[in-house]
């Protein structure tokens, strides 16, 4: 019997052998390097707290009563907060210019479209022209794609919702002119898009994880594989 068991203990050896190291995790959450409201406030993380994260600063701010749940109304009071602070000139109404002023100044990461820093430093200097800045950037042959945003664009790249431009979204007739009703209409919609099963109550960790964070997670993890098949070798 003795024989028998030393033989398996030989036998399974070498599988024992054979296992890899398991690849390590990056901890969660990511801290993302901007974060959208469901509003369109930016917030950025403070420079000097390292412990800071914007969303959770951005929840804790919007549960008024402070209970570890979002609400609609709670976020349609975020909403009007938010309002105030872009109705500069305190008509009651977003209009156009004030909306380009969201876009340019308070929240520019949004943009669509805009050139690159090193295509807008060769304009200046003149060697725009076949400059490589303009290019696609070929892949090295043999290395992995570049990691997306799997198709969110604009605002949606950093919020939990795919809206591009979340102010300009709420213009709910179209008629170039937002209302702080419409603004509050258009945070009742987003709360039921983040809400799909009605709990009427989110929490922070009912919440989806915005693109900017997926992303930030997967290039760690693909750092952390890279270090762990250096030690393999």
């Amino acid at each position: 019997m003795k024989r028998a068991l030393i033989l398996v203990a030989l036998l399974a050896a070498p599988s024992f052998a054979r296992r890899e190291a398991p690849v390590p995790v990056c901890a969660e959450p990511v801290k993302p390097a901007l974060f959208m409201s469901p509003m369109g406030e930016p917030f950025r993380p403070k420079a000097d707290d390292p412990g800071d994260d914007p969303i959770r600063r951005w929840f804790a701010q919007a549960d008024r009563n402070r209970d570890g749940t979002l609400t609609v109304g709670e976020l349609m009071l975020d909403a009007d907060r938010f309002f105030v602070v872009l109705d500069k000139d305190k008509s009651g109404e977003l209009l156009p210019d004030e909306v380009s002023v969201y876009e340019q100044d308070i929240a520019p990461e949004i943009r669509l479209y805009q050139r690159r820093p090193d295509a807008a430093a060769a304009g200046k200097d003149g060697a725009g022209k076949g400059n490589a800045g303009d290019r696609p950037r070929k892949r090295k042959s043999g290395g992995r794609p570049p990691l997306g945003y799997d198709g969110a664009a604009g605002a949606g790249r950093y919020g939990f919702l795919n809206i591009p431009n979340p102010v300009a979204t709420a213009d709910g007739d179209l008629n170039r002119a937002i209302t702080a009703k419409e603004f509050r209409a258009a945070a009742a919609q987003r709360f039921a898009d983040l809400d799909p099963q009605q709990t009427k109550a989110l929490t922070l960790a009912q919440l989806p994880k915005t693109p900017a964070q997926v992303l930030a997670n997967a290039v760690c993890v693909e750092r952390l594989k890279d270090k762990a098949r250096e030690k393999r070798r």
